[in-house]
């Protein structure tokens, strides 16, 4: 056991994270002298993470995961894609398990992004991130929120299709709703926009600067259904917090959009560090407390029929998504 954790770090993979998601709960050190029962726990941990199973029991094969051909990754210029492995890797075999489990059957979602924006405040004030999980859900796309572990790249999120089923991973840091609305739309655009021709389709940092044509599509798409207009926003000077929380309530009312993601269009807009920080501030009026991907996980959790899942991928997926 001590030579595959050793591998699995020259990988990415930490051993406590090994240890605490991807070993059995029946494994013991004590058991480090059967190799029968190590190559069992072997099994165990290649399944849980996804990893291609003969590179596991190949003591000199680079460790793999599986299925990473069929990656379209979206990243920065200073980025290997390489160094995305891991979290890519981790991420789309918990797509995998919930594609698995998730109960409402798949309808495919229209083209049309003012139209969504419409059929959502149809019934409410605004687009938000509890109104585009519902939308997903409602279509039969699954939502997860993913937290890779630490000393791994960072990604935002990304799109995998397993089985027939479109499962849309956040892995985002944040914890605000109005940001993860923000990522959770930006994947839709790539849905809406037909650009998930892959098996998986990877956002490492989701910005401003992007010049590549379907990450711009992707954003106008998120704009679109978060915004309505975006060009309403020009944001031409810079707001003290409290007057930016003043200007959001307005323009919230006059335009359908929820508050919180009208402060982070300016600092999106204003794209400067003191005004992100200005932007964050004002977002902490309207959201005090900050728990989206636990709200994400909740939908998640009662849109699942756990069963379909053996006992430990159940466990597996439970503890990933801390339910």
């Amino acid at each position: 056991m001590a030579n595959l954790l050793e591998r699995l770090e020259e990988k990415g993979l930490q051993a406590k994270y090994v240890r605490d998601r991807a070993l059995p709960t029946w494994w013991d050190a004590d058991l480090e002298d059967d190799p029968t029962v190590v190559a069992e726990a072997a099994g165990y941990i290649a399944k849980r993470l996804g990893l291609d199973i003969a590179s596991v029991f190949s003591p000199e094969a680079e460790i793999a995961f599986k299925g990473q051909a069929q990656a379209k990754f979206k990243k920065r210029q200073d980025t290997s894609k390489q160094s995305l492995e891991v979290v890519q890797g981790l991420a789309s075999r918990v797509a995998e398990l919930v594609s698995y489990a998730v109960l409402p059957s798949y309808h495919e979602l229209r083209k049309d992004a003012a139209a969504l924006r419409q059929g959502i405040l149809a019934r409410g004030c605004w687009v938000n991130l509890d109104s585009l999980l519902a939308l997903c859900w409602q279509h039969g796309i699954p939502v997860v929120h993913f937290s890779p572990p630490q000393g791994t790249k960072k990604i935002d999120g990304m799109v995998a299709s397993f089985n027939g089923r479109l499962v849309i991973v956040i892995c985002c840091a944040r914890k605000a709703a109005a940001w993860l609305a923000f990522i959770l739309a930006h994947e839709l655009g790539h849905i809406l926009a037909g650009h998930v021709q892959e098996q998986f389709y990877v956002d490492e940092s989701i910005t401003q600067e992007e010049q590549d044509p379907e990450e711009l599509e992707a954003n106008a798409i998120a704009a679109t259904l978060l915004l309505g207009n975006p060009n309403n926003y020009e944001w031409r000077a810079r707001l003290y917090p409290n007057v930016l929380v003043t200007t959001a309530r307005r323009f919230s009312r006059r335009d359908n959009v929820d508050p919180g993601i009208v402060c982070l269009n300016y600092g999106w807009k204003r794209d400067i560090k003191e005004e992100w920080g200005i932007a964050g501030k004002a977002l902490k009026t309207f959201e005090p407390i900050q728990k989206a991907p636990n709200t994400i996980n909740q939908h998640l959790i009662h849109n699942l029929d756990w069963e379909r899942l053996d006992r430990d991928s159940q466990e597996y997926l439970r503890l990933v998504i801390g339910a």
